[in-house]
């Protein structure tokens, strides 16, 4: 079965998260408060403690952060998912972010492999 990382767990992302579980996936998780994962984390999601320890050996990895600003951190930051995705891992970038910043993280993504 896939391994599916979930970067964000407000309503959607843990929603989300959830029912991947539910059909299966391997899915493993960071937020920056543990609190909101600790029910998903009990129905046997795998806790990570950082966006880039979340996205080692990952499919896909999810990201639902609230802007340009968070989502260039959990991607690009120094803890950051694009330090360990493996080429040819699917960015799901659902965060709320404008046209611009979504296509320079394609871009900047894509030249990651």
């Amino acid at each position: 079965m896939p391994r599916v990382a979930f970067i964000g767990l407000g309503r959607m992302g843990h929603g989300m998260a959830g029912r991947y579980l539910d059909a299966g996936f391997t899915v493993t998780l960071w937020n920056r408060s543990k609190t909101k994962a600790e029910d998903l984390i009990a129905r046997g999601a795998h806790w990570a403690t950082s966006p880039e320890d979340a996205a080692i050996d990952a499919d896909a990895v999810v990201t639902m952060v609230a802007d340009d600003e968070a989502s260039r951190a959990v991607w690009l930051g120094p803890k950051g998912a694009a330090k360990t995705a493996k080429a040819g891992t699917i960015a799901i970038e659902c965060s709320t972010v404008s046209y611009d910043h979504a296509r320079e993280m394609g871009r900047e993504l894509n030249a990651r492999g």
